[in-house]
């Protein structure tokens, strides 16, 4: 391999971001916006919509959005601080083995992200084309759509930074033409509520899309120039990206009368408009998780190219996506609330009320093999977070969102572990 090629398909997994391959807050925003503009959103929207009204799926969809966007935020601070991505920063408070717990969790579960969006893609591009009478095969539209993802998410955030710059200029445009003409639609029943919701419940639903990318923030939050634009990036990203697709949805439905996002787009005469949308909302949040995923599971396999990591990973979603994983959807959302996002109040915690030196890359380098009192932080968090989640235990409530629930239990319980140690030190030296 040339010195070139190094340096294209470097992601930089293991070592911080160079200064010369840091971008703007403008282009980290952009990227979280593709990112957030995606199939499963559109799916979420509809599905919020047969469990609430639409005024109180809206306030949902902006609560959701708004604490995501605050967690992205001090997530992506902490990334811009550390510069390297989250599994490796993890193992300031994980230890070395505990942060490689994390990479394969975070990795094993972007494989299914993955797998959850392939399938969708497959799912509606079949539907899709069959409006014009081209049918092609569930397989088919897999393949295609993986290879796609596959081959941007090989050369890392910077490709990703310039499918975005292109794609969501597009992608915004002709959302915001579907809704125009969408508008004109004359659905005057009243739409019945199938599957009520509570809203906590689609508080945490709202939520747990993109939890794991909210926690995984310095992935991408590494790559900014200054703190004010990983901070502004992800704020603005999370909060305006994960909402709008969600909204769009909801209001297309409420439009219409109807569910099927597909034959909405062709029945307002956007048929071609709603396949570009979706081939590149699809493309870039897929890159998105294999990034992410490749950046995880190389912290557990340093001795394997983060390119054929991407490879593995895309092998593996696509077999997974043949087994028909949007049916599991819901379920799969919830998993990754309770077993994911509490990790991240660990190492809030740490940075925000504890010794922020501790996440620095110099410090990461020499963390000791495990950390105990972080293990079992996130231990605890996710164990409250599964009790509290109405899809698992429903043994009791806190904040009636169990996510939120995960992520403040594992933040207090490690700054008590932390400094309950300091004083049972000082008593006994």
């Amino acid at each position: 391999m040339t010195n070139v090629e190094k340096i294209t398909i470097d992601d930089f997994e293991l070592e911080p971001v160079p200064n010369h391959s840091k971008r703007s807050w403008y282009v980290i925003s952009l990227i979280w916006l593709a990112i957030g503009i995606d199939v499963s959103g559109l799916f979420l929207g509809a599905f919020l919509s047969n469990g609430l009204t639409i005024n109180d799926a809206l306030l949902a969809t902006f609560l959701g959005s708004a604490i995501l966007g605050i967690l992205a935020m001090l997530c992506a601070n902490i990334g811009y601080q550390a510069g390297v991505s989250t599994s490796l920063m993890s193992s300031s408070v994980f230890g070395r083995y505990g942060g490689k717990i994390l990479g394969a969790i975070n990795g094993i579960s972007l494989i299914g992200w993955f797998a959850f969006q392939a399938d969708f893609f497959a799912l509606i591009m079949v539907d899709a084309f069959s409006k014009y009478d081209l049918i092609i095969s569930h397989t088919t539209a897999l393949i295609a759509g993986g290879l796609l993802m596959m081959v941007t998410a090989i050369f890392g955030v910077r490709a990703l930074g310039k499918l975005s710059t292109f794609s969501v200029p597009l992608m915004v445009t002709l959302i915001t033409v579907g809704l125009y003409m969408a508008s004109g639609q004359q659905n005057v029943s009243e739409k019945v509520i199938v599957a009520p919701l509570s809203m906590g419940e689609a508080i945490s639903y709202v939520m747990s899309i993109w939890i794991l990318a909210a926690v995984a923030a310095p992935d991408i939050a590494r790559y900014a120039k200054t703190r004010k634009d990983a901070i502004l990036g992800a704020g603005f990203g999370f909060l305006f990206g994960n909402s709008a697709i969600i909204v769009v949805a909801l209001l297309l439905t409420q439009l219409t009368g109807s569910d099927n996002l597909v034959n909405v787009f062709f029945s307002i005469g956007l048929g071609a408009a709603a396949i570009t949308v979706l081939i590149f909302a699809q493309w870039t949040t897929n890159s998105s998780n294999l990034i992410s995923g490749a950046l995880g599971l190389s912290v557990v396999l340093p001795n394997v190219s983060r390119p054929t990591l991407v490879i593995i990973m895309t092998v593996l979603g696509l077999g997974i996506a043949q087994f028909g994983m949007v049916d599991l959807f819901t379920a799969f959302l919830t998993f990754l609330g309770v077993t994911i996002a509490p990790s991240a109040g660990v190492y809030l915690a740490q940075y925000y009320f504890l010794d922020r030196d501790e996440l620095s890359f110099e410090r990461i380098k020499s963390a000791s093999d495990w950390k105990v009192k972080g293990l079992l932080s996130w231990a605890l968090g996710s164990a409250v977070s599964a009790c509290t989640a109405g899809e698992f235990f429903n043994l009791f409530t806190l904040t009636s969102i169990s996510t939120v629930d995960g992520i403040l239990v594992s933040f207090v319980s490690y700054i008590l572990f932390v400094k309950l140690s300091k004083t049972s030190i000082s008593q006994n030296p």
